[in-house]
């Protein structure tokens, strides 16, 4: 009897493991499948564009400004990495401190928690509904006009939840042992930060700025609305539009011209190979750290 039912149980327990076994194949061949297909369509996005613009690519292009129809992309070039660098102008010391204050301890837990959700909250906006505010706000109640500091300030709210998230993770990291012998030596919050924070976490720091800004470098609608468009360079901070390449993807490639089509092929390979430049580089740097 006994013999009869340990035999039994043994089966039963044969037959878990055999479907739990098979629950893993089938699992790991979908996720397989998933993954192949991801791979397909990104590889083939990567070579129908690099294919588009290096066999459409001149050197008139890269060093003389224009519209989406005519004349070069310097214009666009040049203003893209402007925008970008005035997003990040604005978004990196509020996320710095912001990180701080979340990081600390002896924070309060409710405006820690407030923060965080602010975070959660703004990475889900839309960019057109940040470029819209940027609109209303700047561009007419403050009376900037389209111009780089309207286009900047809509950027950093996209890039700032993303930098504050990253920096907080790379304070978390630095041992709590340093922070908590740090304040028994007497020193205050500012050195804290200036002596131990920042040092340390530095190249997660660096790893996350270069992902928000090759974040940055592909957004439209938010630029649509607060940078505008300029067929040359931007002469001031207010009221002077900027060219960027997002813009020439957009309205080149519904232009009617071939040549307005080429110029738009050109600006996508040149905005997917800085993307992927950057991710590439703050995954190194991530993994350094």
């Amino acid at each position: 009897m006994t013999s009869s039912y340990t035999g039994n149980r043994r089966e039963i327990q044969w037959k878990k493991i055999g479907s739990r076994k098979l629950k893993d194949t089938i699992a790991k061949g979908l996720s397989y499948v998933v993954l192949g297909m991801m791979v397909v369509i990104l590889v083939s996005i990567f070579i129908y564009i690099l294919d588009s613009g290096a066999s459409h690519i001149t050197l008139t292009m890269l060093i003389t400004p224009g519209n989406t129809a005519t004349g070069g992309i310097l214009n666009a070039i040049v203003g893209t990495w402007e925008l970008v660098g005035m997003g990040l102008l604005f978004s990196l010391p509020p996320s710095v401190l912001g990180a701080l204050y979340v990081v600390n301890g002896r924070s309060n837990g409710t405006l820690s928690l407030v923060a965080r959700l602010f975070t959660d909250v703004l990475t889900s906006v839309p960019s057109i509904v940040i470029g819209l505010f940027a609109f209303i706000v700047l561009v007419q109640r403050l009376d900037m006009g389209y111009s780089l500091i309207a286009g900047g300030l809509a950027l950093a709210v996209m890039m700032l939840p993303y930098l504050m998230r990253i920096i907080e993770i790379s304070f978390r990291n630095i041992p709590k042992e340093q922070i908590e012998n740090a304040y028994a030596l007497g020193a205050d919050d500012i050195r804290v930060a200036s002596r131990i924070y920042l040092p340390q976490a530095k190249v997660g720091m660096l790893s996350g700025i270069l992902l928000a800004v090759s974040i940055a470098a592909g957004e439209t609608a938010q630029l649509l609305y607060s940078a505008g468009w300029n067929n040359n360079y931007a002469t001031g901070f207010t009221h002077s539009g900027v060219g960027y390449l997002t813009y020439v993807v957009w309205n080149g490639i519904n232009y009617p011209t071939t040549y307005s089509h080429y110029l738009a092929f050109v600006s996508a390979m040149i905005l997917i190979l800085s993307v992927t430049g950057l991710i590439a580089i703050s995954k190194y740097i991530g993994r350094r750290q």
